[in-house]
């Protein structure tokens, strides 16, 4: 027995921990690659000709969230928008006169073929729409919630099934539009943009890109600096590289962005007036170092799905190898 014990500590001194190290090793040279073609990808993003983007406003539905998405989607594209339905066998037979009222009779909902399902459906209707490397494609999306719980996400898998499929599409960005049951909530006077970016790289740039295109005049670029010296450091690379919107800088002492991000985002909102756009660049990488990367965008996504008056548009960023 006492030898059977020796040989097995023998194994793992021998065998295992030099695997965990190697691993370690690798994965620490994987992240270094990422970043290093992200930012050498920065300034071909910036350079890129001026953005443009196409909605689509997935209604499934005429309720709270319906509402707000309404008010989004009139509210942050000139070129105006298209308002979609995907008929289900719970489809209302009259949300299309529904909708005509519900516009005010500015909107005509177009019926799309059921017979593909709503995933189908909705992408025949994106790849019909000219896409270009500075092009968008935004797909609004309001979902109604019985209570803030994330059980009640899976219990809506088309809508989900939608949002992971869109990931794969280059230039669809997914603006989730949230809101609980039985909220009678004012419409908002105002919009603000906050563009979430961690530096000077192609996938923040990208999502900055986006920014511009909704037209709303109060945008800004937020990061969240773990030191003072870092803080700096992004400041000093913003200025030099970076587009031309204002940087914020705010502190995550506890290298957590999770309650300073909220706190930040409740003193624009605590009016009770202003809808606030929260932009998200979303990496997204094949194979299996997809398990690697976008734990920070699925904890951000949860964090704020349920937080009043704000609305996340996730920006993909494709990075092929």
């Amino acid at each position: 027995m006492i030898v059977t014990k020796f040989a097995a500590g023998a194994w793992i001194v021998t065998v295992a921990i030099p695997l965990v190290v190697l691993g370690c090793y690798g994965i620490r040279r994987h992240y270094r690659g990422i970043g290093r073609r992200l930012h050498a990808g920065a300034d071909a993003v910036v350079a890129a000709p001026p953005p443009r983007n196409s909605t689509l406003l997935l209604v499934e539905s005429i309720d709270e969230s319906t509402a707000d998405a309404l008010w989004f989607a009139e509210h942050t594209n000139d070129l105006g928008f298209r308002a979609i339905h995907v008929p289900t066998r719970h489809t209302d037979p009259g949300i299309k006169p529904r909708w005509f009222r519900f516009s005010d009779e500015r909107s005509r909902l177009e019926l799309l073929d059921g017979s593909l399902g709503v995933t189908e459906a909705v992408l025949e209707q994106i790849w019909r729409l000219p896409r270009g490397e500075s092009s968008f494609v935004t797909l609004v999306m309001p979902e109604r919630f019985r209570k803030p719980s994330l059980i009640e996400v899976f219990r809506r898998p088309r809508a989900l099934l939608l949002k992971l499929r869109l990931l794969a599409e280059p230039g669809v960005v997914v603006a989730d539009v949230p809101a609980l049951a039985g909220t009678n909530e004012a419409p908002p006077e105002r919009a603000v943009v906050r563009v979430l970016v961690s530096g000077v790289n192609a996938s923040s740039m990208r999502a900055v890109n986006y920014a511009r295109t909704l037209g709303i005049a109060d945008t800004r670029a937020i990061t969240f600096a773990f030191s003072e010296e870092e803080g700096e450091a992004i400041r000093s690379e913003w200025s030099r590289h970076g587009p031309r919107i204002p940087l914020e800088i705010d502190d995550a002492p506890y290298r957590d962005i999770g309650t300073p991000l909220r706190a930040y985002l409740r003193s624009l909102t605590g009016d009770g007036r202003t809808e606030v756009v929260v932009v998200m660049p979303e990496l997204v990488v094949r194979g299996l170092s997809r398990v690697l990367h976008n734990q920070r965008a699925l904890y951000l996504k949860r964090l704020l799905l349920f937080e009043p008056r704000v609305i996340l548009a996730s920006v993909p960023y494709q990075l092929m190898r």
